[in-house]
């Protein structure tokens, strides 16, 4: 149990130095977690190891579709859910721990991405990655590769926005 509450304080520092909030609040009993704008919602009864998949699942949303264009209603939040579902499912077995059971079935053979879109499985490899960094752990059994500094000079609260084009994502910096 101390390594799940050691994930989870080491992903409530990575929310805090990235402007995320994290409140544990009073939510439907079917809902774990939601997210609105850079706000991460978990529901306030959940023992921790649901805390760290809720966590995680809203974390990916955050990472991999925030800055998503709005489309017609159904597929898109469809997609994301199997999305943040597949990095749910990447995270907790580099951790060692299980995915619930309310997650995508993933037979022995296929594993976590084998139904997605290429774009899909880019967004998740990419975000397990990026959770499995704010964890302090190896994703995928291989280590990170390590990044070279990067060094800014802003106006005090002047956003900064990194785009990477080859992977579809975007990372804020306050």
């Amino acid at each position: 149990m101390s390594a799940i509450l050691r994930h989870i304080r080491s992903l409530e520092s990575y929310l805090e130095r990235s402007g995320i909030r994290l409140v544990r609040t009073a939510l439907p009993e079917w809902v774990h977690g939601e997210l609105f704008r850079d706000l991460i919602m978990l529901h306030a009864d959940l023992n921790p190891e649901q805390q760290l998949h809720a966590l995680v699942h809203e974390l990916t949303h955050w990472l991999a579709h925030r800055d998503a264009d709005p489309r017609p209603a159904g597929a898109p939040s469809t997609i994301y859910e199997y999305e943040a579902e597949a990095v749910e499912a990447l995270v907790m077995a580099r951790l060692g721990l299980t995915t619930p059971s309310c997650a995508v079935d993933h037979a022995a053979e296929d594993g976590p991405t084998d139904s997605l879109l290429s774009s899909s499985v880019t967004r998740v490899e990419f975000t397990a990655s990026r959770i499995c960094q704010a964890l302090g752990v190896e994703q995928g059994g291989r280590a990170l590769e390590p990044q070279s500094p990067v060094y800014f000079e802003t106006a005090a609260g002047e956003e900064v926005v990194l785009e990477n084009k080859e992977h579809g994502v975007r990372d804020f910096l306050g």
